[in-house]
């Protein structure tokens, strides 16, 4: 019942409550009440649960990702936030953000690994950090994307580089 959980906290937690969600959702409160709880004859969608999630996410409702956490997790994968592309592509800041992240999680798994054992929240640190990595390598890539996208412009123009 975790996922049902996650998807009751979120929705609990949305401004306004279940009320003003389903408001949104074009959806009654009492059936989506049932879905949530799993009442006998009542099940919560996936497209659904998306809208949910995608709702939350937007009103920045404390744990909106959790349940995607939770299918991610059942698959041994991860979730990772990823940079927008509006922000600048500063290749050599990203270059320095990423050679950063590197050294906060050597730091953390150092730390974690300390005493010859990790435990659970050790290692939630240590896959956190892994996560800020990831997102600062993928950051570093869509810079290095957006400058051979107007470097590419300038010589498809005939103007050379």
């Amino acid at each position: 019942m975790e996922l049902n959980d996650a998807v009751r906290r979120m929705v609990r937690n949305y401004p306004g409550g279940i009320h003003a969600l389903c408001a949104r959702m074009g959806k009654s409160p009492n059936t989506l009440d049932k879905e949530i709880r799993g009442a006998q004859g009542f099940k919560l969608g996936l497209a659904d649960a998306q809208e949910i999630a995608v709702l939350c996410h937007d009103a920045k409702v404390p744990g909106a990702l959790e349940l995607l956490s939770l299918m991610a997790h059942a698959v041994d994968q991860t979730l990772l936030p990823l940079p927008s592309d509006d922000a600048p592509p500063m290749t050599l800041e990203r270059l320095g953000k990423l050679m950063h992240e590197c050294g906060d999680l050597v730091a953390v798994v150092t730390k974690a690994k300390a005493d010859g054992n990790v435990c659970d929240n050790e290692l939630k640190q240590c896959m956190a950090q892994w996560a800020q990595l990831v997102s600062a390598g993928h950051a570093l890539m869509q810079g290095l994307q957006a400058k051979n996208r107007e470097t590419m412009a300038r010589w498809v123009e005939g103007g050379g580089v």
